[in-house]
């Protein structure tokens, strides 16, 4: 039988429930571990830190972590953190959160074991590998979340969905926690329209020559991570702003072939959706998603997904990663790549 083009790839991301679901079974292990963490080092900030998708992953974190807590966050690459770590860790409490999916990542290690060496410095590990305990003074674990593909699809996921938990369990927002629990059964439910709708954009759309994701607050991060995903698997022209800087120069480039996706803000909506009608003027085609959607928004979609799940925009972070997965999934396979060995990627970067 002939191998299918990134099979294990589009088998973890249909995994991605059970992730969930992995971390729901070990909440209470995850919870203990984060109320643990935060007593004993009592942070005055708290530093969210990755490489590549990990840290798009950390700004969203980041986002949602301030959002909801007095304690100042931040995201910074685990570069340099290790380099310069004097212009983010100044003499404060400060517990540093690495985010990785395996703990071997070269990069992740010497930032880590560099600022373990500094006062005041204490580390958490957000990861899908047990072994960043060597590291760590404390870490949480996404049990069910290992991946064979190269690129991240659940490990992402679960790990933004661990870092909501971090962010509301240390607020004491005990019943977003509790509400953050139906997140398995919410992605079974949504899990078939996503993948549907992204199938049906690469297969009309096959001109498409710049992809662009643009998102807000906690969804600029999930806006980076699925241009990056364009970009590693289907080695596609991908772009990614706040929604409302697209205006201050990259609209420039829009023409019938680009394709904009925008993650909804309920906030932002009235301002994002008047943005894609002009970017519509331009030629752009346009990809909405979000929880709940005005019929306005919908009208101004050339494409439209309204996932439904009572979620405010910082709880369907996971959920509307799914759609840069599957956009850049298809957009792989219409140009004949196998993703699952996507051209010079590695599962962890270890430098010699």
């Amino acid at each position: 039988m002939e191998k299918q083009l990134g099979q294990h790839t589009i088998k973890e991301i249909f995994q991605q429930g059970e992730a969930f679901r992995g971390v729901v079974e070990t909440l209470d292990t995850i919870t203990a571990t984060i109320k643990k963490a935060f007593c004993e080092v009592n942070p005055d900030e708290v530093i969210f830190t990755g490489c590549g998708t990990s840290l798009y992953l950390a700004q969203t974190s980041a986002t949602i972590f301030s959002k909801y807590n007095d304690i100042t966050a931040k995201a910074v690459p685990c570069s340099e953190l290790y380099l310069t770590p004097e212009l983010y860790v100044k003499g404060k409490r400060s517990l540093v959160i690495p985010i990785t999916r395996r703990s071997d990542t070269t990069e992740v290690k010497m930032a880590i074991n560099k600022v373990r060496l500094l006062d005041n410095v204490k580390t958490l590990a957000v990861t899908c590998d047990e072994n960043s305990k060597e590291y760590n003074d404390y870490y949480i674990l996404s049990p069910k979340a290992k991946e064979k593909s190269i690129v991240m699809t659940k490990s992402f996921t679960s790990m933004v969905f661990m870092n909501q938990i971090l962010a509301l369990t240390v607020a004491g927002k005990e019943e977003l926690v509790n509400k953050l629990v139906s997140m398995p059964e919410n992605c079974s439910k949504v899990m078939d329209n996503i993948n549907d709708i992204c199938k049906q954009i690469i297969k009309e759309n096959n001109d498409i020559n710049l992809y662009i994701t643009l998102g807000q607050g906690s969804l600029y991060g999930i806006a980076n991570e699925s241009m990056n995903k364009i970009k590693e698997m289907a080695i596609s022209n991908s772009e990614a702003y706040y929604s409302l800087e697209y205006r201050h120069g990259p609209m420039a480039l829009v023409d019938d072939k680009t394709l904009i996706t925008q993650y909804i803000t309920e906030e932002c909506e009235e301002l994002e959706v008047a943005l894609m009608e002009e970017m519509k003027e331009y030629g752009g085609r346009i990809f909405i998603i979000g929880d709940k959607l005005t019929n306005k928004t919908k009208k101004c979609a050339d494409y439209y997904i309204e996932l439904d799940c009572g979620y405010n925009a910082d709880l369907i972070t996971p959920l509307v990663a799914i759609s840069g997965q599957l956009l850049g999934y298809y957009c792989a396979i219409s140009k004949g790549l196998d993703l699952d060995s996507p051209r010079n990627l590695s599962q962890a970067i270890i430098l010699k």
